[in-house]
């Protein structure tokens, strides 16, 4: 999806995005294509899988030291875009090609890769929710039904996501993981 498509999709999709001011990327080391994209399509502020964008209210795009308000060594090298249900700081990695990570605060703050680029995050943010909206839940006596997906279907997820960022599926990374979560909530669900 190229920048107008993204944007279109979330106008359409009636979620708040967030973008960014351009004052607000001031900074040498974000590349010209995470800006463009924090400023044109922005995030949403609330997404599946569990995790969402804020809208940056500071000058600049702060780091994790300074929106907890900590000294922890490393943590200026990130600069806080969003955050999970977990209460990890997502950010982009200013050593590494502004890839976008969370950092595990359980876990000293360690690095767990979600996506190459700002653009692969949302092309996969996407595609996840459309994969989770084709469950098509119903209530009904209080219980939500989802379809139960195929495993062809689920190695076709698998095999796009891998087409959107070669490195998103390997172990211990993000959508990995949220990915594995989605098998085992089908193998496992109790039905009603």
């Amino acid at each position: 999806m190229d920048l107008n498509q993204i944007k279109k999709y979330w106008r359409d999709s009636g979620d708040k995005i967030n973008r960014y001011n351009i004052s607000q990327l001031n900074n040498p080391r974000l590349l010209k294509s995470t800006i463009d994209f924090l400023v044109i399509c922005g995030l949403p502020d609330n997404c599946a899988p569990m995790i969402g964008f804020d809208e940056c209210k500071r000058d600049a795009i702060p780091t994790p030291n300074e929106v907890f308000k900590i000294d922890f060594d490393g943590l200026d090298e990130y600069l806080m875009i969003g955050g999970n249900g977990s209460g990890d700081p997502i950010c982009i990695d200013l050593n590494l090609n502004n890839e976008i990570v969370y950092l595990n605060h359980d876990n000293y703050f360690e690095r767990v890769f979600m996506n190459s680029s700002v653009h692969q995050l949302a092309e996969c943010i996407i595609f996840y929710r459309n994969f989770y909206f084709s469950l098509d839940p119903k209530f009904e006596n209080n219980v939500f039904h989802k379809r139960k997906f195929s495993d062809a279907e689920f190695q076709y997820l698998k095999r796009r996501y891998v087409e959107m960022d070669n490195k998103c599926l390997d172990e211990g990374r993000f959508w990995r993981e949220s990915l594995d979560y989605l098998l085992w909530e089908r193998d496992n669900e109790i039905d009603s």
